[in-house]
């Protein structure tokens, strides 16, 4: 039994919640992982529509040295994502808002997977809700 619950414990993510904890005191945010990740890859353009959720990601990726490229929509920044791809051989990358901003991108990533290229979606998502007190 103490097994299979261990077992639940593992799958659920709940042991890795208790040794790795978040510091509150660090300056850094996620935007800045996201951008180094993406630096470390070899990614020279972040194409998007930009917006609120992931202005962390495009503020952080353009300080690392990728050139953020703002389109006017956001199935536009995944086309230009998959032609990045097939051009340079290179993963294209876009990044996009939450809801309705993934959502327009749906025939896009579509497109790229019929032509098997290799595109990375970041969608936003939205701010979680603290219960403040005072």
């Amino acid at each position: 039994l103490a097994a299979a619950l261990l077992g639940v414990a593992y799958r659920l993510g709940l042991l890795y919640q208790l040794w790795h904890k978040v510091d509150p005191r660090s300056p850094r945010h996620g935007g800045e992982l996201v951008a180094e990740v993406l630096k470390a890859h070899g990614v020279r353009f972040l194409f998007t529509l930009a917006g609120g959720h992931i202005s962390p990601v495009l503020v952080a990726s353009e300080k690392v040295g990728i050139r953020v490229v703002d389109t006017r929509h956001e199935a536009t920044a995944v086309f230009a994502a998959d032609a990045v791809s097939r051009l340079s051989g290179r993963i294209g990358v876009a990044a996009v808002t939450a809801g309705p901003g993934v959502t327009n991108t749906v025939t896009a990533i579509k497109n790229a997977q019929m032509a098997e290229s290799p595109v990375l979606l970041i969608g936003g998502a939205a701010a979680s809700l603290q219960k403040v007190e005072g």
